[in-house]
């Protein structure tokens, strides 16, 4: 018969939980449910009988045997009794790796641990107690508060890029927040430079909002070719210190162009003259003129924000 214990506070039965229970009696013939005291998570607002309660209203109908106990610290009793699994998140594998040196140091066999992915709710972070408990989120993962998303720029066509790709993904109402900010990095970046001040927008849009997001453009050297590419890089931050990223496609600019950049002249400047157009690159940008309306600069922006959304969306593949 195989055993498999797992643990929780279980202060809201969320989707979360029900996946790691579900995952539980999958893999088991017996399993053990380890329900925090009262004591030992202070901060929970419900009692252990009402959370013990809502767990048992959930199990009950799986046919497996299985039992719900008391827990007053964080092994429970995983450092006396024998068990073959401990089916954990990504939040407690440590304890578990730490549970498995504790039993051998004490000639008990190592458990398999099994970790599923965190489950993410509508705005495409983790569904928690936590939030629950503020309002942010119901049970399933619905937004019931506004999303707060910074923006590190007041570039209108990177504010433009950022509204278009949440609004696409994430249904409910989104509050953007333009910020004004210091990227730390020359007028007219190259490579490296470019993704400095890309992540240095992102963490200081960031600030008490659920998302920050910066976006940089620079030069990229390409060896083979031997040009100067034309990229947008974005960088997205979340409250949880999760950061991701992604890159436009790419352009070439004309001889006189890079000519002009060597020079010491930011790509903006140089567009101006070429084209007569005053603030080009918050308008149309380089790219709008060069393909003659085909693609605004709200667009090519747009193109990175959304590959740095790739592995938000599939977020079981890239945060497990």
């Amino acid at each position: 018969m195989k055993r498999v214990v797992v643990g929780g506070t279980f202060e809201y039965l969320h989707r979360g939980h029900r996946e790691l229970l579900k995952k539980a009696f999958e893999m088991g013939d017996y399993v053990l449910i380890g329900v925090t005291s009262d004591d030992f998570k202070r901060e929970c607002t419900k009692s252990f009988k009402e959370r013990r309660k809502a767990v048992e209203n959930f199990v009950r109908g799986f046919g497996k045997k299985y039992e719900i106990v008391e827990i007053h610290d964080k092994y429970g009793p995983t450092l006396e009794e024998d068990f073959d699994i401990i089916v954990v998140s990504p939040e407690t594998r440590k304890t578990a790796e730490e549970i498995n040196r504790l039993r051998e140091e004490r000639g008990m066999k190592r458990m398999e641990i099994l970790e599923i992915p965190l489950v993410i709710g509508e705005d495409l972070l983790p569904i928690s107690s936590s939030r629950i408990r503020s309002g942010e989120i119901d049970t399933e993962g619905k937004r019931l508060k506004p999303l707060r998303v910074g923006i590190g720029s007041t570039n209108p066509s990177k504010i433009k890029a950022v509204e278009s790709i949440f609004r696409k993904i994430i249904p409910g109402k989104i509050i953007f927040e333009a910020v004004e900010v210091d990227p730390e990095v020359p007028p007219q970046p190259f490579e490296e430079q470019t993704v400095k001040g890309a992540i240095n927008r992102a963490k200081k849009a960031l600030g008490d909002r659920d998302y920050g997001v910066g976006i940089e453009a620079g030069l990229f050297w390409n060896e083979e070719v031997e040009e100067y590419f034309d990229k947008a890089f974005c960088v997205i931050v979340d409250k949880y210190s999760r950061v991701t990223y992604g890159y436009s496609g790419g352009f070439v600019y004309p001889p006189k162009i890079i000519e002009m950049v060597k020079r010491g002249m930011e790509i903006g400047e140089a567009m101006e003259i070429l084209s007569g157009i005053k603030d080009i690159k918050k308008k149309m940008g380089a790219i709008g003129y060069l393909s003659k309306g085909l693609i605004d600069r709200s667009e090519f922006n747009a193109q990175a924000v959304l590959m740095a959304m790739i592995p938000r969306i599939s977020s079981e593949l890239y945060f497990s």
